[in-house]
Order: structure tokens, then sequence, then C-alpha cells
């Protein structure tokens, strides 16, 4: 009995090497283009100066990158919101953002957690009732401003070419819309080529 635990040790051993340097020999942190789409859930981060309460909202990205070193990626992202509900009467914002982030990969393996910081712009929208009132004093219905993005994640490699990716980002948008804060959570797929 004890040389089969013996034996079934050592293949254990043997297939755990054997794997690690399958691994070890990948090249999931190579150089060259990604693309993904995801889906998102965006929790709102309003900054009220008056008494509106708004729901949270799903959307969705689209992101296109190319990994420059092993720890290092920048990628285009957008991101759209379906509408922030206003909870006192029939209104909502809608959100586009697309920013140029820089990710920083922690780790180079099959599992690759990362930071990113990203810039852009943000378009809202309001519907009903809702406007923005800006620096001019005019009314509004439709604002762009610059957008900010902080955040991380972690990629799961499927293969060398396919990527689950789970992330998680404070959007931080400035000037007219400066209170539409958000945090978006989500994940998607990608292809590395």
């Amino acid at each position: 009995m004890k040389k089969v635990i013996m034996l079934l040790g050592l293949c254990v051993i043997g297939l755990s090497a054997s794997i690690a340097f399958a691994e070890e020999s990948s090249d999931f942190a190579r150089k060259g283009l990604y693309i993904g789409a995801g889906g998102m859930y965006a929790i709102e981060k309003f900054n009220r100066t008056n008494s509106l309460s708004f729901d949270d909202v799903a959307g969705f990205n689209l992101r296109a990158g190319y990994r420059l070193h092993p720890h290092i990626a920048i990628e285009a992202q957008g991101e759209r919101t379906t509408g922030f509900d206003v909870k006192q009467f029939k209104g909502d914002i809608e959100t586009w953002t697309a920013t140029l982030n820089s990710k920083f990969f922690a780790l180079t393996g099959r599992v690759q957690p990362y930071g990113l910081l990203g810039v852009g712009a943000m378009n809202a929208t309001t519907d009903g009732f809702l406007v923005f009132v800006n620096s001019n004093g005019r009314l509004s219905r439709n604002e762009t401003d610059v957008v900010f993005r902080y955040g991380g994640g972690v990629d799961f490699y499927l293969t060398e070419n396919w990527v689950i990716d789970i992330e998680g980002a404070y959007v931080d948008p400035r000037g007219d819309i400066n209170s539409l804060n958000y945090i978006s959570v989500g994940g998607g797929l990608q292809y590395r080529f």
C-alpha cells in the first residue's frame, strides 16, 4: 500500500512539474494586439446638489489594445450606460465614455492582476425634466467633458489567445458633468492576436 501511495505521489509531482513547465514556457505576456467586449454594471456615486436620487444601471464596453511589454499595455476603451433613472420622476441620464488607458500587470502567467489609469471624454445626455446648467447659465440636455478612469482587474487566460477579464473602475468626469461619478464593475472576453 505504501508503494502505491508513493507511486501516486510521484505521479502527482511529475504532473504538477509538467503543468508548471508548460505554463512557464507559454507566452501569455507577449507583445501584440487584443480586442474585447463585455458587460458592466454602473453604481452611481453622483455628487448630489439637490434631493434627486438615481438607480444604478447596466451597460457594455468595447476595447482594443496593444501589449507593449510583459507588464505594460495601452488600450482604447468605450463604455455605454443605458440610463441612470431618476427615482422621483420620469427622466434619466445616459453616458458614453471613451478613454485611453494604461494598464500595469503585476504577474505574467495564466492569471494577471493589473491596475489601470485612463483619461478621455464623457458625453452625458438627459431625458425627461433633467437638464445640465453649465457655467454660461444656459440649460443643456447634452454635455461632453474630460473624464478620468482609475481601477484594476484580473485577466484569466483560457488559452494563449482567449482571455476572460474582470474589472472594476472609478469613472470621474470633470467640467459641467463633474457630478456624474460612478463605479463600473464588469467582465468580458478578449482575443489576443
